[in-house]
């Protein structure tokens, strides 16, 4: 079977790309074509290495390329211009809408969403929810968690100025004071805001560059801390990777987040003090026996390759072909 997805941006850093590597991987008997509505960044060619690429201006360049494709995934694309051609214009084959945000999205054959919320919020109460799936991230050659030692508290985001607001910095000023044991770690960073968080931390901050081998750090945190004061998520991708890694996930107590903490251990916090509370218990946590364990565990059962691969043929296999 020939599968295409169709992706916005070229980036697999953040987006909807790193979804649709996933799905690459998922079913690795398809033949895969991926397409993107922007430039193709090189992480995302290494990414996807051994399968084909396509960079289109617009949908509508689809009507020229005879692709052959039998099913469409289309992640989050918008209807277009007005007058242009829509997905049901472009393919014979059944196409499905994988919805990852709020928004106008394109008619398709079938349309699932990342959680529940999301379908929620974009009024469909009774909508199709496909969770993703992520890998489980590369060990570090050295280093991992010392049980004895500081904690270890990382932050892994897109690095772009709307995931990183300043409010931010008397956020994690507050923490900091309160928990001077804490090392704090961001992934993601803008440079410009870089000075700023670390007199915030208190000198006890370390910035690592974004990109695809990050992920191996949550194996050397004892918690990942994600909070952003306005923006909701619809699905947390970074905490499945985390908790795969067994690192317990600190979140926002809102969005795509909640039903997360429905199946992994983890703490979701709707202020600053309930953040710094599980900061507190969060040592006597990780001392007892079997805590990486089950956390790895739980996400192991929801969120790895194998579960996506089975909720993904559920949908694939339920799709009525033309």
């Amino acid at each position: 079977m020939h599968l295409l997805q169709v992706c916005n941006v070229g980036e697999i850093t953040g987006g909807t790309g790193a979804c649709a590597w996933s799905v690459t991987r998922a079913l690795p008997e398809m033949r895969h074509t991926i397409a993107f509505l922007s430039r193709i960044a090189p992480a995302t060619s290494t990414a996807f290495a051994g399968h084909t690429l396509r960079e289109w201006g617009s949908l509508d360049e689809a009507r020229d390329q005879n692709l052959g494709a039998d099913l469409v995934l289309l992640h989050n694309m918008g209807p277009g211009r007005r007058g242009s051609l829509g997905p049901r214009d472009l393919w014979t084959g059944p196409t499905i809408q994988y919805v990852h945000s709020a928004g106008a999205r394109a008619a398709a054959d079938r349309t699932v969403y990342c959680s529940r919320w999301l379908a929620e919020t974009c009024g469909n109460v009774d909508g199709e929810v496909l969770w993703q799936g992520v890998p489980q991230p590369v060990p570090p050659r050295e280093g991992g968690r010392d049980v004895g030692g500081r904690l270890r508290v990382g932050r892994i985001c897109t690095p772009i100025a709307r995931k990183w607001p300043d409010a931010l910095l008397p956020f994690y000023a507050v923490l900091a004071q309160r928990h001077p044991q804490v090392q704090w770690e961001f992934v993601g960073c803008p440079l410009a805001m870089q000075p700023m968080l670390q007199n915030a931390c208190r000198g006890q901050a370390v910035f690592h560059r974004a990109g695809w081998s990050a992920r191996s750090l949550f194996w050397n945190w004892d918690a990942l801390l994600y909070h952003h004061p306005t923006l909701t998520e619809s699905f947390g991708r970074t905490v499945a990777e985390a908790a795969r890694a067994g690192c317990m996930p600190l979140v926002d107590a809102r969005g795509g987040f909640l039903e997360q903490l429905e199946v992994l251990p983890g703490v979701g916090c709707r202020t600053l003090d309930e953040f710094s509370r599980a900061l507190e218990e969060l040592p006597n946590r990780r001392r007892s026996p079997g805590f990486v364990a089950d956390i790895c565990a739980a996400a192991d059962q929801h969120f790895s390759m194998t579960a996506f691969r089975k909720r993904l043929w559920q949908v694939i296999e339920s799709t009525p072909r033309a």
